[in-house]
């Protein structure tokens, strides 16, 4: 509320509606980041196998199969993987690809995966740097 009389009160007309729109609608964007980890496509557990592929395992049970690609970053902060040939796992380890994915899941989808230090032990984080600097290589 202090925002918005501050706004309002100096400066011109035009761009206070302007500012208060784009606080609008930076509140509308963390409102719906909000739910993020109670999506159907957030991660519950990531797992590295001995090929060198990754499985993730969503809310719902679903596994899916994914190579990390090249470009993928490591900080001591964080790590960024980007993910690459995405397939969902059966039983029976068959996989198979994905069929065609209506436009709002297509492009909810996760094409990057965001580790921050809090989101696991520290020694299983740096198994996980030390597996993306030289086991990918």
């Amino acid at each position: 509320m202090l925002i918005v009389v501050c706004v309002s009160r100096f400066l011109p007309t035009v761009f206070a509606v302007a500012a208060l729109f784009m606080y609008g609608l930076a509140c509308f964007w963390q409102w719906t980041q909000l739910p993020a980890t109670r999506w159907s496509w957030s991660a519950q557990s990531l797992r590295v196998d001995v090929y060198g592929r990754m499985t993730l395992t969503n809310t719902f049970g679903q596994t899916w199969s994914f190579s990390v690609r090249g470009d993928s970053v490591v900080h001591p902060a964080c790590i960024v993987l980007h993910l690459g040939d995405l397939a969902l796992t059966v039983e029976g380890n068959q996989t198979h690809d994905i069929e065609p994915l209506p436009f709002l899941s297509r492009f909810c989808m996760p094409k990057r995966l965001l580790i921050l230090p809090d989101q696991a032990d520290a020694q299983t984080l740096k198994a996980l740097r030390v597996w993306l600097k030289w086991g990918l290589q």
